[in-house]
């Protein structure tokens, strides 16, 4: 995968990360409200190259289609 932070956002090469999906919105049947689900875990990924502004990653698992978008984050 490609991730959009770098070297210049302190990304290292063999950091571990995982990727969430951002949870849904939906609908509170009881009080009508819009509410955000939580974000759901959809892998782990590796950086194993990194530049001044992109990185990239292989995935290690996945529960999940990683998806445009989706959050990588340390654990």
């Amino acid at each position: 995968v490609v991730l959009n932070k770098g070297e210049r956002d302190g990304l290292e090469i063999n950091r571990v990360l995982v990727v969430d999906q951002k949870g849904q919105r939906t609908k509170d049947i009881v009080t009508s409200e819009w509410i955000s689900l939580p974000n759901e875990r959809a892998g782990v990924v590796m950086v194993f190259r990194t530049f001044e502004r992109v990185s990239f990653a292989l995935v290690l698992s996945s529960t999940r289609a990683i998806h445009i978008g989706d959050i990588a984050r340390t654990p």
